[in-house]
């Protein structure tokens, strides 16, 4: 004998009400989709690149490029172990960097630095004046100032780039820039104790 329950056409009712509201949403993002780009040839908006772009890769890369020379300084001139490991792990975080904007930007109409800017060029010359313990101290006070102001870069690309790949880069990049500044300080403070 079946038993009927009372409330089964209620379960039908709102299964049926949450398939058709499932359609509905369904065939409303279908359509969004196929009237995002007005035509065959817009390009996604990955594939945009603004002049703002453009010019965060040009400065970030004369930054990587900076980072990775003053990284090989400290591994030559440097003594204390911390600025060693410090700067060994510099140069291989700023070489994965530099080749991860390469791919990003290769093919596309964008330039990066071959070098580093003159200001950044003044501070190595600085520095390559300097060995042991004065290079240290020296090294680590004018990395910690670099990376400081280094952050409004990246920042303002997150905020006003068009390419959300070169954004995703900038955002990753600045939290190694963070890293590499908290770690800076605490080399500092080891670097101050050992030559008080």
């Amino acid at each position: 004998m079946r038993t009927s329950n009372v409330n089964q056409p209620a379960t039908n009712t709102y299964s049926r009400k949450a398939k058709i509201t499932g359609a509905v949403l369904l065939s409303s993002f279908c359509l969004v989709g196929m009237t995002s780009c007005e035509n065959e040839d817009d390009e996604p908006i990955v594939d945009t690149i603004s002049q703002q772009d453009k010019n965060f890769a040009l400065s970030s890369s004369a930054f990587v490029n900076a980072q990775i020379s003053l990284g090989e300084l400290a591994l030559a001139n440097g003594e204390d172990d911390s600025i060693l490991e410090y700067s060994r792990a510099l140069v291989d975080d700023n070489m994965l960097s530099k080749a991860e904007l390469e791919g990003i930007v290769e093919g596309k109409d964008v330039e990066l630095s071959a070098g580093i800017n003159a200001d950044m060029q003044a501070k190595y010359d600085e520095l390559a004046a300097l060995s042991g313990v004065a290079f240290d101290k020296a090294f680590i006070r004018i990395q910690i100032e670099v990376l400081d102001d280094s952050k409004s870069m990246f920042e303002n690309e997150i905020d006003n780039g068009e390419n959300f790949t070169i954004k995703g880069y900038a955002d990753k990049t600045l939290n190694q820039v963070k890293d590499h500044k908290a770690e800076a300080i605490k080399v500092k403070a080891e670097v101050d104790l050992e030559n008080l």
